[in-house]
C-alpha cells in the first residue's frame, strides 16, 4: 500500500515505535515521529520532533505543526510507553506511579485530544493505541503499570464512541512479549513467566505488531472501532 498517508507515531526513536515508523515509510507514507530523544531514522519522508508527550504544550504544538505542514493526519499511533520493575503495590513508590501515568495516561490523552480535533474537521482518520495483556492478567507486581494501561484502553473506547459519527475509528493493540531493551531490563525470570502464560509461547516481532496496526489503520477497516486485539494469547 503506497497511498501517501500522513502518519503520526509517538515514541519513534527506538524499539516498537521505530519499527512502526519504518513500516509506514516503506509503504510510502509521510511519518511524523516524536520522542524525548533525537531521531534514529533518516529516511526521506520521516519528520522527527523532540517531544515529551506528557507535556501538554509540546504535544499540542507537535500535532498542530504536522497538520498544518501536511494538511491532514490520516493515522495516529500512540506507542510511547515505559516499563518499570514490578513491585508489590504496598511498596511501589509514588514516583513510579507518576511516571507511568505521565507517559501512558497524560501522553495518550494529549495526543488523542489534539489529533481528534484534526480528524473531526476532516471527518476521517484512524487512531491506534498500544496497551498490554497486563490489563487482563492481574500480574503480581504490575498494579501501577496495568492500571495506567487500563486507563489508556478505556480512554480509547470512549473516544471510539465520540468520533464514530465523523468516520474516525479508535482501536487497541495488546502485543505479547516483545524483546525490546525495556523488556530485557526486566530480567529472564519475568520473560519466562510471560511466555509461560501466553497461548503462543514465543516472543512477538515488531513486524507482527505492525501487521495488526496496519489492519486497524486500513481504509477497509472503517467498521471496526473500540476493539482490543490480543497477540499470542486468548482472553
Amino acid at each position: 500500500m503506497s497511498d501517501g498517508r500522513v502518519v503520526l507515531v509517538t515514541g519513534s526513536s527506538r524499539g516498537i515505535g521505530l519499527g512502526i515508523a519504518q513500516h509506514f515509510l516503506q509503504r510510502g507514507a509521510t511519518v511524523c515521529g516524536c520522542s524525548r530523544s533525537e531521531a534514529v531514522e533518516t529516511t526521506p519522508g520521516y519528520h522527527h520532533s523532540r517531544v515529551d508527550v506528557s507535556n501538554e504544550q509540546q504535544t499540542r504544538a507537535w500535532v498542530s505543526l504536522a497538520a498544518k505542514r501536511f494538511g491532514r493526519i490520516d493515522v495516529a499511533i500512540c506507542n510511547a510507553g515505559i516499563v518499570k520493575p514490578g513491585l508489590m503495590l504496598a511498596v511501589t513508590p509514588s514516583e513510579i506511579l507518576d511516571e507511568l501515568v505521565a507517559t501512558h495516561v497524560r501522553g495518550t490523552f494529549f495526543v488523542c485530544r489534539e489529533v481528534s480535533k484534526v480528524m473531526l474537521r476532516q471527518r476521517a482518520g484512524r487512531i491506534v493505541t498500544l496497551s498490554s495483556p497486563a490489563v487482563t492478567w492481574h500480574l503480581h507486581g504490575a498494579g501501577a503499570y496495568a492500571a495506567s494501561k487500563a486507563a489508556v484502553e478505556e480512554m480509547t473506547r470512549v473516544l471510539a464512541r465520540e468520533l464514530a459519527p465523523a468516520g474516525v475509528t479508535c482501536n487497541i493493540v495488546r502485543p505479547g512479549l516483545v524483546l525490546t531493551d525495556s523488556a530485557r531490563a526486566m530480567g529472564k525470570e519475568w520473560e519466562d513467566w510471560l511466555l509461560k502464560h501466553q497461548t503462543i509461547p514465543r516472543t512477538v516481532t515488531v513486524q507482527e505488531i505492525c501487521n495488526v496496526i496496519e489492519f486497524f489503520a486500513s481504509p477497509e477497516s472503517s467498521a471496526i472501532t473500540g476493539q482490543a486485539l490480543n497477540m499470542c494469547l486468548v482472553g
